[in-house]
């Protein structure tokens, strides 16, 4: 009778175990400004840049990657044309070094402040000087 009621109790414990871990909330992406669960979409768009020290205001484009879930393409980033690949993690992008053109290497991050401001902090290097650079993004 002790063998089968502590049976019974283990088999209920270990149902309520599995249950109450299935039922817990799954966060698979931080929703955009719309709703979606693409984590991208809060990013995306066309961006008005004031880029400090070097007193530059330029456009950069973001968009989908289209090889990736996870990453965006920055179209004119630094205003240097061509592109530079961002991962979205939460509500940052990281730049991991790489060649950005016209021979400069770039890593950084951008943090979402809102749906109308985006703040950019990178090393930008010409392969001479290694430059910090803080860019503001709004809409």
């Amino acid at each position: 009778m002790k063998i089968k009621f502590w049976l019974i109790l283990a088999f209920i414990l270990s149902g309520i175990v599995i249950l109450s871990d299935s039922c817990t909330k799954y966060d698979a992406a931080d929703p955009g400004d719309n709703g979606s669960t693409d984590r991208r979409e809060r990013f995306l768009g066309t961006w008005n840049v004031s880029d400090q020290p070097a007193r530059l205001n330029y456009i950069v484009k973001i968009e989908k990657h289209s090889l990736y879930e996870d990453k965006v393409k920055l179209n004119n980033f630094a205003d240097l044309g061509g592109f530079t690949v961002g991962i979205v993690v939460g509500n940052t992008i990281v730049i991991e070094k790489q060649e950005l053109g016209n021979n400069y290497k770039v890593e950084g991050t951008g943090t979402y402040i809102s749906s109308t401001k985006l703040e950019f902090n990178f090393l930008l290097d010409d392969g001479i000087d290694l430059v910090n650079r803080k860019a503001v993004f709004t809409k």
